[in-house]
């Protein structure tokens, strides 16, 4: 059975691309040496070093650091375009990406209308070039809470809804901030009418509870740790919210001695809505493909189990209702084609 085939030949959603974790190195240095960076930057070496072998104690850090040499709009759009490209060769025609508005702009003088049409200039050459498209997550960083209001504002605005943005998200380690300090945020941004995501559970259940019933938010990411608590497994399931993974993150950041441990059986027992995710693949070193791949040769789910858990992708992501519909034909019928192709009768 060709199974890393199958899962390349299958169109796929990945819903929690982290920008600044998927930079394509050649593309990024390019920027960094046309900014001046290595000649103001006495440690670029050793960053640009990190970049090829990363330590995943700083994984946070290397791709703050990396993301403050992409500095103009064409910076962006070039960033941009190269993640989607890399996006389309993975066989993965749709991403749902996070970014954090105000780590670029600090060090520009872009306003958030150019900043969101940057992004979108890079994504519309990848469309129109390679067929993969993108979204925008507009994230607020934990350890800056006060651009949360300033950051629900721009996921809101006019420029936001004509320019590809579904969500506000909330991202980072949960001990920078209480997650109270974000609820005003999300409230503006249900208020308003659009979705939001919380990374939540890097300090266990206490932090996870706290993020779904003070931010209520419509997604959660990460949530490593929920396998030993039923009371939120039971929660998830009831509620329906679903929670974006990535077996790598775990395993890179030592969460996980091996992806046999992860509990991804235990989750789709369960009944929780469970989707896989690359997260950072650059800095991971993993793309959407090992994921699927880990969750059938490691974690234990069945071949069906996880073809559900792509297709589900599809259902549970922000798109509108007919563009939904368009990818998940798509997908039915690049699925039958992709088993008799790659998979032993």
């Amino acid at each position: 059975m060709g199974l890393r085939e199958f899962f390349a030949a299958i169109p796929k959603v990945d819903l929690n691309l982290q920008l600044t974790g998927a930079f394509v190195d050649e593309g990024l240095l390019m920027i960094a040496r046309q900014n001046g960076v290595p000649a103001e930057t006495d440690d670029f070496a050793y960053w640009t070093d990190l970049l090829v072998n990363p330590d995943y104690q700083r994984i946070d850090e290397l791709a703050a650091v990396a993301g403050s040499w992409v500095r103009y709009p064409e910076d962006i759009a070039r960033v941009v375009y190269d993640i989607g490209v890399g996006l389309a060769k993975a066989g993965v025609s749709y991403a749902e990406v996070a970014v954090t508005p105000s780590e670029f702009m600090q060090t520009s003088s872009m306003s958030i209308d150019v900043f969101i049409n940057a992004l979108n200039d890079g994504r519309d050459r990848a469309l129109r070039g390679w067929g993969a498209d993108m979204s925008w997550i507009l994230c607020i960083p934990r350890d800056n809470p006060r651009v949360g209001d300033d950051v629900a504002r721009w996921s809101t605005s006019a420029a936001a809804k004509s320019g590809n943005v579904v969500a506000l998200g909330l991202i980072g380690e949960e001990d920078a901030q209480p997650v109270g300090q974000f609820k005003r945020a999300f409230a503006t941004a249900r208020k308003k009418g659009i979705f939001t995501v919380a990374q939540a559970g890097s300090m266990g259940a206490d932090g996870l509870m706290s993020a779904m019933e003070e931010l209520e938010p419509h997604r959660l990411t990460e949530t490593w740790g929920i396998h030993n608590h039923p009371d939120i497994i039971n929660s998830l399931a009831e509620s329906g919210t679903p929670i974006v993974v990535s077996v790598s993150r775990a395993l890179r950041r030592g969460l996980a001695e091996n992806a046999s441990a992860y509990p991804l059986r235990t989750l789709v027992d369960n009944n929780v809505q469970v989707l896989l995710a690359s997260g950072m693949p650059r800095l991971y070193q993993s793309s959407l493909v090992d994921e699927y791949v880990m969750a059938v040769e490691q974690c234990g789910l069945d071949l069906s189990d996880v073809v559900d858990l792509a297709r589900r992708s599809i259902q549970l992501s922000f798109l509108e209702d007919e563009r939904k519909k368009t990818l998940l034909d798509k997908f039915d019928k690049q699925l039958e084609f992709a088993k008799l192709s790659h998979l032993d009768n």
